[in-house]
């Protein structure tokens, strides 16, 4: 009894005298996130559409799909759980988008804010893609997924649009810590997968808020 009531004290006094460091490590375990910064696509209906750089698009043709329905699908599924997309619906596909804009193409021309309400979504996520690699900028034999792209959010009211959110130079490599000179294994066909993936991961966090590592 004497020796478990010398060990309750002992740890009391052990705690008492490294408090702030036990809390601490405690409060270092809690999960912290990003802060979203457009948070009104809650109830409306969303489409997302890529345009690329006539250059990137050249070599990449499909970017501007694969971009559109990796976004739409993370959003899509985060809608079912995430609070600041509740309600939100995804109506139009992003292959039909794509498709509206190869069958259009003097919208390229035109402010985005005049082609959004022909969509027939409420919101509409816009993303100009300015660069787009796999390779290293030094060396062509090394691999270094980068891309960098203007966010866009259209608002949609009664057939009227409006820019309400847009932010430049959103930049992303893969993976995540990749050094400045690449990599000398993988294939082109890996690192476009990764960094359209990156990318579309970076985007999520100005929706919702997402875990920092």
């Amino acid at each position: 009894m004497i020796r478990t009531l010398v060990c309750i004290v002992a740890i009391i006094a052990l705690l008492h005298l490294n408090g702030c460091g036990v809390f601490g490590v405690v409060a270092h375990a809690v999960p912290q996130y990003t802060q979203p910064r457009y948070t009104n696509l809650a109830g409306h209906s969303v489409g997302v559409m890529v345009w690329a750089d006539t250059a990137v698009k050249i070599d990449w043709p499909g970017l501007s799909l694969d971009t559109a329905n990796s976004l739409n699908a993370k959003l899509t599924e985060l809608a079912k759980k995430e609070s600041l997309l509740k309600g939100s619906t995804f109506p139009v596909k992003p292959a039909s988008i794509v498709r509206y804009q190869m069958d259009h193409p003097e919208i390229e021309m035109s402010d985005i804010s005049t082609v959004a309400p022909r969509l027939g979504v409420d919101r509409l996520i816009y993303i100009e893609v300015e660069e787009f690699a796999t390779r290293a900028t030094d060396s062509v034999e090394l691999f270094r997924g980068s891309m960098v792209a203007t966010l866009r959010v259209v608002e949609v009211t009664g057939g009227v649009a409006k820019v309400a959110y847009e932010e430049n130079g959103i930049r992303c490599v893969f993976p995540h810590k990749v050094p400045d000179e690449g990599l000398p294994r993988g294939n082109d066909y890996q690192f476009y997968v990764g960094t359209v993936n990156e990318f579309t991961n970076e985007l999520l966090k100005r929706f919702v808020p997402v875990e920092i590592p």
